[in-house]
């Protein structure tokens, strides 16, 4: 009892675990399982197909391609009441499916119900009248049904219509093969001796065509035609033994035992060794005998005429050639019968007749206008026209264009209203490329039959391809009206109108393409190329909203189609409509995984989408797109620069550097990253690592401004500064001078940097050494210090020297300064309130400063205007100082500041300063002080100032 307990219990934990295995398995799409019945339909795996076509069906019943595939596969296997089901189902949602209607044709072929194949044929040419497949398996139909007349005309004009075409060329000739098998068969010899002589017409050389016609000559006893036949092959090969035995063999038919015994000595001649023409001669002499013994009417008819030229005899000796097959042998009777007597009625009636069975027909027609002009009647006029009818055809197939508007002006000129005539003297016009007088002709036609429907037709053809879009239009649009259960004309409109807006939109008139399309769609609303046409002028002409109106509608009638869908979202796109269009193209992809143009429009519509967010200043929305992008494209180089580029405005250095690693690790050797990778190490203040970047792009491209920012780079790894200073400053109320030369050491650390100096001056009354301290101190990117400090015990310098500013920088990249400065000198001693605004214009930057100076109960003033012009990548600068009064900041004047506080003093200076790799600087500078001492003494007073800088 314990064993069958644990025996339920592991039956029923079995059956669960399928039955869970079964409820979450994952369901192919109906596309997924369309794809795996292709695939096992290409290893021929049929049934396994069948199998996942019905799945696929079951759960989407309007699949048409599914319902294709699944009619094909029912073909394949034999199954055609299935296969005719579900192909019928497809023609049934969709009459212009082109591959339906080849399986179609052959499920009604291969169960051989040929009424059903040709009516599915001819349904298929109202759509594509012009498909050379559906004539030729038209054509095939009709030979199948033994419908000779019929397939004549329609292989006729077919080969009228495509001459050179080498595959039309060949069905024509196996067509005309197969006829004259099958009049063969049926013993009607005539008409297979015409079929083969049209075979041997298209190709001289075919030698089915040349035994064809000569075994059916042969077996209607028209032993001349087959003669003659034999004669032209031995012309090309006179040796042949088989054609000799042929020629000997027809020969003894027609009782021409004289010229047969001719041909057997030609025989044993070259063929000495021949045993079976050796024993015929025997043979052949007896039985020549045998028939010349008996009376021969032939003979006794021809010795009348020759001596009475007795018409009787002549008539005899006519219908005895004629009876015997000597069909050439007639025709010299009949020419010796006109010679004496020209305008014989019944002579001439005859030959013409002859002439015509032969299908000379040129001739025949001289003679027949001969006997028209003796004897006019309505049954002889009629067969003039016919004549001249066909003469025009034979010259036409020959090409012979002028001689065929001969042939064919005559016959109008006798039957003005015959409209065969005039079709076929319309295709002459047409064959000689003059569409003007081809459509005069056909004018004429449908005047005297103006309801005729193949000629309006035809004419509405000729005008479509002239160019007359409106006309043929015009005409094509009556014939529907009259036909409304015609689906063909209708379709045709629809044709040309898209003829005329495809030809007016290559021409660029967009607007008049519109109007042709809608007239298209008014006809055909779900005509998928005129929705496609729609949506793409609609586009070009930049109305969006009517293209994506046009879109929507197109999507209503093919909702799963996937150009279409692909279109709207371009639409979409250029609406700027990003986030609509990247949609689709991510329903596309989904989709269709393997599909990269969709994988490609869903990352172009992400990329739009970032560079719109980027513009609106939505940073962390355009990283999102662009991380979309780099999901499928790891290695996109713009979606990378952007992450970048945006990473470094947000002052996100480190997720930079990320997104720059990613990008080297698919570039290693790309410029633009190694320089963007530099570029953040810049701004993260990791100078020695971004130089070392910057190096490796000056590798690559050791270009100009790529070796100067490598300079600037290195540069700025450099803490320590060197420099030397000297000031000269001469007076032209005094032989004394001042001069000044300075030491520096200057240390950059992160924030800003620091320096002393040791200043050394040189006058008349002394020397001295000042020591000074500085200070520059970054608190934020926008707000920094400068503090000075100086101190000396000698007189040529102040005793004490200090400074403080702290500078502002505003979003319009205006610079305010607030300060002070404190100077002691000969046991006075100063303050002064520093203010000063500044802002670069371009390469320009302009500074105005304002010192507002309390010594003692005194209170002054004094004012700088300073103007640099920058050069190279601001590197080196011009500048012009313009100065009212005397400021704490002049070094030059500061030993006299007490006396020269108080005084007017203007000053005007000039300089330039240039720096050598970012390492070295020089400068020069001169300036001109003019001071007033009383209302008419002045004073002047003359600086150089050099500099030297090195950092190292």
């Amino acid at each position: 009892m314990t064993v069958l307990k644990s025996l339920m219990s592991m039956m029923l934990l079995c059956t669960a675990l399928q039955l869970s295995a079964q409820i979450f398995q994952h369901k192919a799409t109906p596309e997924e399982l369309y794809k795996q019945a292709v695939r096992e339909a290409r290893q021929q795996h049929y049934d396994k197909a069948i199998e996942l076509s019905q799945q696929a069906l079951s759960r989407q019943p309007d699949f048409i391609d599914q319902q294709l595939l699944l009619g094909k596969l029912y073909l394949q296997t034999k199954q055609y009441d299935n296969a005719r089901k579900y192909i019928q189902q497809v023609l049934t949602k969709n009459p212009r499916y082109r591959d339906a209607y080849s399986y179609a044709i052959n499920i009604e072929l291969s169960t051989g119900h040929y009424d059903e194949a040709l009516r599915y044929t001819e349904q298929a040419l109202t759509y594509f009248p012009g498909s050379k497949e559906l004539m030729l398996k038209k054509l095939s139909i009709l030979d199948a049904q033994h419908k000779v007349m019929q397939a004549d005309n329609y292989a006729g004009l077919m080969f009228t219509k495509y001459p050179t075409d080498t595959v039309i060329r060949k069905a024509y000739i196996e067509h005309h093969l197969i006829s004259g098998r099958y009049y063969k068969q049926t013993g009607n010899t005539n008409m297979a001796r015409k079929s083969f002589d049209r075979a041997l017409e298209a190709d001289p050389l075919n030698d089915e065509a040349k035994e064809g016609g000569l075994a059916a000559d042969l077996k209607g006893s028209r032993y001349t035609s087959a003669l003659e036949q034999v004669n032209s092959e031995l012309s090309v090969n006179p040796n042949s033994y088989n054609l000799l035995m042929r020629k000997l063999g027809i020969l003894q038919d027609m009782h021409a035992y004289t010229e047969a015994l001719s041909v057997l000595q030609e025989i044993i001649r070259k063929y000495p060794g021949d045993s079976k023409a050796r024993s015929m001669e025997n043979s052949l002499r007896m039985e020549a005998a045998q028939y010349y013994t008996n009376a021969d009417p032939y003979s006794l008819y021809q010795s009348v005429y020759e001596r009475s030229h007795s018409r009787d005899a002549l008539d005899k000796l006519i219908g005895h050639s004629m009876a015997r097959g000597s069909r050439q042998e007639a025709m010299d009777w009949i020419n010796q019968g006109l010679r004496s007597s020209p305008n014989d009625h019944r002579l001439l009636a005859l030959k013409t007749d002859m002439l015509e069975e032969d299908k000379k027909y040129s001739a025949a027609a001289e003679l027949a206008t001969r006997l028209y002009q003796q004897s006019p009647n309505p049954q002889l006029k009629e067969r003039l026209v016919g004549l001249q009818l066909n003469s025009g055809r034979d010259y036409l197939a020959d090409q012979q264009y002028e001689q065929a508007l001969t042939a064919l002006e005559a016959a109008r000129k006798l039957s003005p209203n015959n409209t065969a005539v005039l079709d076929l003297l319309a295709n002459t016009y047409l064959s000689q490329k003059d569409s003007s007088a081809a459509l005069d002709i056909l004018s004429q036609a449908l005047a005297y039959e103006p309801d005729n429907e193949r000629l309006k037709l035809k004419k509405s053809s000729l005008l479509a391809g002239s160019g007359r879009h409106e006309e043929a239009a015009a005409l094509m649009a009556d014939l529907a009206t009259r036909n409304p259960d015609d689906p063909r004309y209708k379709a045709n409109l629809a044709d040309i109108r898209m003829t005329n807006a495809r030809a007016l939109m290559q021409s660029e008139d967009y607007d008049p393409a519109k109007q042709q399309l809608e007239q298209v769609l008014a006809l055909e609303p779900t005509n998928k190329d005129a929705l496609n046409y729609m949506i793409n002028l609609q586009s070009a002409t930049g109305h969006l909203n009517r293209a994506l109106l046009y879109a929507n509608k197109a999507l209503e009638a093919y909702p799963d189609d996937r150009d279409l869908l692909l279109k709207k979202s371009s639409v979409l796109y250029d609406m700027k409509d990003y986030a609509g269009s990247s949609v689709i193209t991510q329903k596309l992809m989904d989709k269709y995984p393997y599909t990269v143009k969709y994988k490609n429009a869903f990352m172009t519509s992400q990329m739009a989408a970032g560079r719109a967010y980027q513009q609106r200043q939505r940073h962390d929305s355009a990283l999102i797109a662009y991380n979309s992008v780099l999901a499928l494209n790891p290695k996109d180089t713009l979606a990378l620069l952007y992450c970048i580029n945006i990473n470094n405005e947000q002052q996100d250095y480190d997720v930079a550097l990320t997104y720059a690693g990613e990008a080297l690790h698919y570039y290693p050797r790309h410029e633009t990253f190694l320089l963007k990778r530099a570029n953040t190490l810049e701004n993260k203040k990791d100078y020695v690592a971004a130089a070392l970047a910057m190096d490796s792009v000056v590798q690559l491209d050791p270009s100009t401004p790529n070796r100067d920012y490598l300079y600037m780079l290195e540069s700025k790894t450099l803490k320590n500064q060197f420099a030397l200073y000297y000031l000269n400053s001469s007076y032209d109320f005094s032989s004394n001078k001042y001069n000044i030369a300075t030491v520096e050491y200057r240390r950059y650390f992160k924030r800003g940097s620091y320096a002393f100096r040791v200043n050394y001056a040189g006058r008349q009354t002394g020397n001295g050494i000042q020591g000074e301290a500085e200070l520059y101190y970054t608190h934020r990117p926008s707000l920094y210090s400068y503090g000075l400090l100086a101190y000396s015990n000698y007189d040529v310098f102040p005793k004490v020297r200090a400074a403080y500013s702290i500078f502002k920088t505003f979003h319009n990249q205006i610079e305010v300064e607030l300060g002070a400065r404190y100077l002691n000198l000969d046991s006075s001693n100063s303050f002064t309130g520093v203010t000063s605004v500044a802002r670069p214009f371009g390469d320009f930057w302009v500074n105005l400063r304002a010192y507002f100076i309390s010594e003692s109960s005194d209170f002054y003033t004094a004012f700088n205007l300073t103007t640099r012009y920058y050069m190279n990548n601001h590197q080196d600068f011009v500048t012009l100082i313009a100065g009212i009064g005397t400021s704490p900041d002049d070094r030059s004047r500061l030993i006299r500041f007490p006396e020269l506080s108080g005084l007017l003093t203007h000053s005007v200076g000039t300089g330039y300063q240039k720096v050598i790799r970012y390492r070295t600087t020089v400068g020069l500078f001169g300036t001109w002080i003019n001071q007033k001492i009383t209302n008419t003494d002045y004073q002047n007073q003359y600086d150089i100032y050099l500099v030297f800088q090195r950092k190292f």
